[in-house]
């Protein structure tokens, strides 16, 4: 019988949880239209982290597809995507942040996906420069003729999710689940997201 392990992850906020070597790792999309940013890294290496750079390479695609393997920064497969129901993610858009909400925005003290990663990793003692880049789950950046992207409504709808199997030992996975709403990347309101860990 398979065992189950569920994490909410809050509207705006940030959780972080292993996920043993085989397990498969659900994140499902609560409400719909709503980006979790995605992070994970070796626990007993911190110079190991799951890379969308050498994901991309890999792929030759800024999107991802079932049977793809996300690698890390030293080029091992982490995980391997085994079903989606959406079909739509974003491996180019980097992570929210403080500086970005003051200086696009001119909103002081936001939340961010940055500082949800600082505080959900801080039992492993991660700095913000450790942080790695995010690969963007659910996030809707079509990308144009002119090879410019988009920053669009998510086409994810109550209860879609995405599911990867767990490819190497010692991972701790962090989502965020964005807190943006002053473009359309979350529809304007920001949800939860659910983790699911099944060994």
């Amino acid at each position: 019988m398979a065992n189950v392990t569920e994490v909410l992850v809050p509207a705006g906020e940030g959780r972080a949880f292993r996920v043993p070597k085989g397990a498969l790792l659900e994140i499902v999309d609560v409400e719909g239209q709503q980006v979790a940013d995605f992070i994970s890294v070796i626990e007993n290496d911190p110079k190991e982290w799951l890379s969308a750079t050498h994901t991309r390479s890999t792929t030759l695609r800024l999107n991802l597809n079932v049977g793809d393997r996300l690698q890390t920064n030293w080029r091992r497969d982490m995980y391997e995507i085994i079903s989606d129901d959406v079909g739509m993610h974003d491996l180019i858009t980097s992570m929210c942040d403080s500086r970005r909400y003051k200086i696009d925005y001119g909103v002081e003290n936001h939340r961010s996906c940055r500082s949800n990663f600082l505080e959900a990793l801080a039992p492993w003692r991660y700095e913000e420069w450790q942080i790695p880049d995010v690969i963007n789950i659910f996030q809707n950046a079509p990308i144009h003729p002119d090879r410019t992207f988009g920053n669009e409504i998510p086409t994810s709808k109550p209860g879609d999710k995405i599911v990867m199997r767990a490819l190497v030992d010692g991972i701790v996975a962090a989502i965020s689940a964005c807190p943006q709403e002053l473009n359309p990347c979350n529809g304007f309101h920001p949800s939860p997201i659910l983790a699911r860990v099944v060994t």
